[in-house]
């Protein structure tokens, strides 16, 4: 290699790690600003802290054998956000929520056995519910390119968000959020700055934008839980379309920084909120096909963790 050939590889590398360090700066820099790292001032953020306490005295009541009189920390701080998350929203369903959970910790202190105080389950009814043939739709979930023309079914997109809600969130804060867009000229504004529709984007009947809200979130640790989060919420929204009968194509979204900002002030998303994924939506035809997806082997996906010495 050439003396000017490695000067330029070696360029491109430093420009290179520049434009990586540069992108995660500006992540550092949002999730401080957007998330409850720094500050409870989103009414988001304070809502997050009661839900998050109470799910610790909550899922301490679903233990095997909880300890008697667990939770005394806990209840004393979720009394203290209570109060405060009261003076600043009001008894909102956050706030009954967080009261329903002190008086369940009250009253397995008096003596209530946990089981009267968590929500009944059967293994029966587990499996019952288990028996709609999930296997079957989920290896029938393709990524659909080839949409028949028309509008979607009533209600379909409703339906689906309200099972993505039930998707599990870190300490049940649900963060996350889907954003429709079903205007041809606002599916275009959507899609323009993605890489990865061309070709037959157009030809679906909506747009989902998956969103988390980053004011959910409260420490360091928590800085990718946004996608973790979102993942989860957009993977039941995706079954859930199936279900309906719908096609779906996962769209990513991996842009830059400057995209990014450029995309939710076009869309009129608040700067806080996290863009996960996008989803194209649109009617099956009749007759269609589908890209040749080869899946790793389950031999490369089950592993079993080695014991250490």
């Amino acid at each position: 290699m050439s003396r000017g050939s490695l000067v330029l590889q070696v360029a491109r590398q430093l420009r290179s790690l520049w434009r990586n360090l540069q992108a995660h700066w500006d992540d550092a820099w949002q999730f401080a600003w957007a998330s409850g790292l720094l500050s409870d001032r989103e009414a988001t953020a304070r809502a997050a802290h009661v839900l998050k306490t109470a799910h610790r005295l909550d899922k301490g009541l679903a233990l095997p054998n909880p300890r008697p009189g667990f939770g005394s920390d806990a209840a004393r701080l979720l009394s203290q956000q209570l109060e405060r998350h009261f003076e600043l929203s009001g008894p909102d369903w956050v706030w009954r929520e967080g009261q329903e959970a002190l008086i369940r910790n009250a009253q397995h202190a008096a003596g209530v056995p946990p089981s009267g105080l968590s929500v009944p389950m059967s293994a029966r009814r587990v499996r019952d519910s288990a028996r709609g043939r999930f296997p079957e739709l989920v290896r029938a979930r393709r990524s659909i390119r080839q949409f028949a023309p028309g509008p979607l079914p009533n209600g379909c997109l409703q339906r689906a968000a309200e099972l993505a809600s039930l998707s599990p969130s870190v300490c049940n804060r649900s963060g996350a959020r889907v954003w429709i867009a079903t205007d041809p000229e606002q599916r275009r504004q959507v899609l323009a700055l993605q890489d990865g529709h061309q070709g037959f984007g157009d030809q679906a009947s909506a747009v989902a934008v998956i969103t988390v809200d980053m004011s959910v979130f409260h420490t360091v640790g928590e800085r990718h839980q946004a996608w973790v989060d979102g993942g989860l919420f957009a993977m039941t929204f995706i079954y859930a379309l199936h279900h309906e009968g719908l096609g779906t194509c996962c769209l990513n979204w991996c842009v830059t920084p400057k995209t990014d900002r450029e995309f939710k002030q076009s869309m009129g998303l608040p700067s806080r909120e996290t863009v996960v994924m996008l989803v194209a939506v649109g009617c099956l035809a009749e007759q269609f096909t589908v890209a040749h997806s080869p899946r790793r082997p389950l031999s490369e996906v089950l592993r079993n963790l080695e014991k250490t010495a």
